[in-house]
């Protein structure tokens, strides 16, 4: 399981079409198809129903996906203390002056 694979279902489940969904993401729709089933495959359960139009979650789907939106966000956040440590200036600072 993979944060993009995550990413995936997520759009998948906002956009409830696959060209749609991987026009999002910036992939093929083939690709964002694959890794869904891989995802599927992996956890052994059906995340969407793919006989309906549109494609909607199954029951167990609708709990992977809340829990993968839950991932997301801590992931994001997880970068944005990266970039906020990034941004700020830390340490010592000495300042030397001459006693004219």
């Amino acid at each position: 399981m993979t944060l993009t694979q995550l990413e995936y279902i997520v759009a998948l489940d906002t956009h409830r079409h696959f060209v749609l969904a991987s026009d999002n993401c910036f992939v093929t729709q083939p690709t964002l198809s694959m890794q869904i089933q891989k995802l599927e495959e992996e956890l052994g359960v059906k995340i969407f129903d793919r006989t309906k139009q549109p494609v909607i979650p199954t029951e167990i789907g609708a709990s992977i996906i809340a829990q993968a939106r839950t991932t997301l966000r801590e992931a994001n956040m997880i970068k944005q203390l990266i970039s906020d440590q990034k941004d700020m200036l830390s340490g010592e600072l000495r300042i030397g002056i001459i006693p004219t």
